[in-house]
């Protein structure tokens, strides 16, 4: 039992101490947290394993991050932002997406392995861009929204392409039905959670725990009805988000949100999964020579594709360069999406080791510098608007 007051006082100490270290250099905390996590990591000093107690607080992380994303969607700017979201989500799929098949060809990986590249490419990663939107203080405006809304998208449709070409590598359910029940799990979720949310809120409405108690409980009944047809718990856990808020009354919201559930997910579960994910990631697939030209024609094609599809996007929209840029660099990061595409394919035999450690080496490059670029763009443009 000592074992586990280090280990957590270990994790405590990481969480509120390198944050604020590294705050003076324009690092984001989700960023230094992952960078702690390398650092400590077994494939850093190894002060720390990934054991099954941490494991289960980070995949509870994961689920209080998505989750809250969905909460913290204003449905009203993003139904009036709908449209012009669905612009970032065309450009940021399409392009990226038919790149990645196309490098895919070129590696020789196939129909199945070429489109498995094609959902990498395409992933965005709603973790860190909502972490990052939030941390920026710009969740709820019109550039945010318009962001978040097509991030959510792209991972909703590549976790569902993902699904598909798992079916169809290893020849199970047919793929027309899977997608029915996706759509019917979904459909049922956005209709039955904002009845029954308005109902037994309002029987608690003075009692704060009994309604985070049904809270947290509405988000587990999602993910596991989710589990039953094979839906990532991610999915589950947002459109559970999207749903709740849909209940709630503005007043409503802020209370559940900042008062409660915010501290909840922040104040331990959220940081404890951005750093058991930087103790899982082996920094050291960088920096192998062997595969330098691989990691390369990967790596650029993907930043570069992902950057200008974004960019060109919402320069239609009519933002200015800096919008752009910034947006351009959000559809940049991968970790989740293409993590777990990566080792499904190597499980599957539809990618060697070598292709999967160029995709470790892509998440972990545009993971940790992608939000420590974005936030300094961030900060440059502020200045200048003070100036």
């Amino acid at each position: 039992m000592e074992g586990y007051y280090y280990v957590f006082f270990i994790v405590l100490s990481i969480i509120f101490i390198i944050p604020n270290l590294l705050k003076k250099f324009n690092i984001p905390a989700i960023t230094s947290i992952m960078i702690a996590g390398i650092i400590i990591g077994p494939y850093g000093l190894n002060i720390l394993q990934v054991d099954e107690t941490l494991k289960v607080f980070a995949d509870f992380g994961a689920i209080m991050l998505m989750f809250l994303a969905g909460l913290e969607v204003d449905n009203e700017t993003l139904r009036e932002e709908f449209k012009n979201s669905l612009v970032l989500t065309f450009f940021s799929l399409l392009i990226p997406g038919l790149g990645g098949y196309l490098i895919g060809q070129y590696l020789g990986l196939g129909f199945i392995g070429s489109l498995l590249y094609s959902v990498i490419f395409a992933s965005h990663s709603v973790a860190i861009v909502y972490a990052l939107l939030d941390e920026l203080k710009m969740v709820k405006t019109r550039l945010g929204t318009i962001i978040l809304s097509a991030t959510i998208t792209v991972d909703l449709l590549t976790l569902l392409l993902l699904s598909v070409v798992i079916k169809l590598g290893t020849g199970g359910e047919d793929i027309g039905m899977f997608l029915l029940k996706v759509f019917l799990y979904i459909g049922a979720l956005l209709l039955a959670i904002p009845l029954l949310s308005k109902y037994i809120l309002g029987i608690f409405e003075k009692l704060h725990a009994q309604r985070i108690h049904f809270v947290l409980s509405i988000i587990f009944i999602a993910i596991i009805l989710g589990e039953v047809i094979g839906i990532h718990p991610i999915v589950g856990a947002f459109i559970c988000g999207v749903a709740v808020s849909e209940a709630l009354t503005k007043e409503e919201h802020d209370e559940l949100l900042n008062k409660n559930l915010n501290a909840i997910g922040y104040g331990l579960f959220i940081p404890i999964f951005f750093l058991v994910l930087g103790m899982e990631t082996n920094i050291g697939v960088i920096f192998d020579l062997s595969n330098l030209e691989l990691l390369l024609i990967t790596l650029v094609s993907a930043v570069t594709l992902k950057f200008f599809s974004g960019f060109i996007a919402l320069k239609i929209l009519g933002f200015d360069r800096v919008k752009n840029t910034i947006g351009g660099l959000l559809t940049i990061p991968k970790i989740s999406a293409s993590l777990v595409a990566a080792s499904i394919g190597k499980e599957l035999g539809l990618i060697g080791n070598e292709i999967f450690v160029t995709i470790v080496a892509l998440s972990v490059i545009t993971a940790t510098l992608t939000p420590i670029l974005t936030k300094n763009v961030f900060i440059a443009k502020c200045k200048k608007v003070k100036n």
